[in-house]
């Protein structure tokens, strides 16, 4: 795939668990990853710039909240005013920790690091190395098969799950 892609995380763990998905070898299609929260924030006129034509911008977001105006205004904007931009959506139901336990063998996410708490767990995975990362995620059976597959919450209806997008494995 020749296409540029551009990750837009929400947060330091997405961008950490998106990272350690492009090590070699890699189960996502490279790309840079930039922190932005599409829920929270509108992307700004000097960002969607960047994007150049035939580039794919993968917007992941967390679904616990039902918070979608600027989610959608984010997707709006990017269809609008960045001609042959490719936009993909990838919603982590309910986010990044449901995730988590959904594509490894663990009951907890907090198992992946053996963190006492949610917040201990997240700190310690922004900590380590992404090789780090995808190291303790394979050794708990990671699966990029059962990663960002489930319908989003009723409020998210308008996105599509767009791993198939993204995903370099069959």
């Amino acid at each position: 795939m020749n296409q540029k892609c551009i990750y837009l995380a929400e947060g330091e763990c997405e961008e950490k668990l998106l990272n350690a998905l492009k090590e070699k070898p890699s189960l996502i299609t490279p790309g840079k990853v930039k922190r932005f929260n599409a829920i929270q924030n509108e992307l700004k006129t000097n960002t969607l710039v960047t994007f150049a034509p035939g580039s794919m911008v993968i917007i992941v977001f967390d679904t616990d909240k039902d918070l979608t105006v600027h989610l959608k205004k984010n997707i709006e904007l990017l269809n609008s005013r960045c001609k042959g931009v490719k936009v993909v959506t990838i919603a982590q139901v309910l986010n990044f920790e449901d995730e988590i336990v959904r594509c490894t063998d663990v009951n907890k996410a907090e198992e992946i690091t053996k963190s006492k708490s949610v917040s201990d767990f997240k700190s310690a995975v922004n900590k380590m190395k992404d090789s780090e990362f995808r190291f303790a995620l394979e050794r708990h059976h990671f699966e990029i098969d059962k990663i960002w597959i489930q319908t989003p919450p009723l409020s998210f209806d308008f996105i599509t799950q767009g791993i198939k997008h993204v995903k370099t494995t069959e």
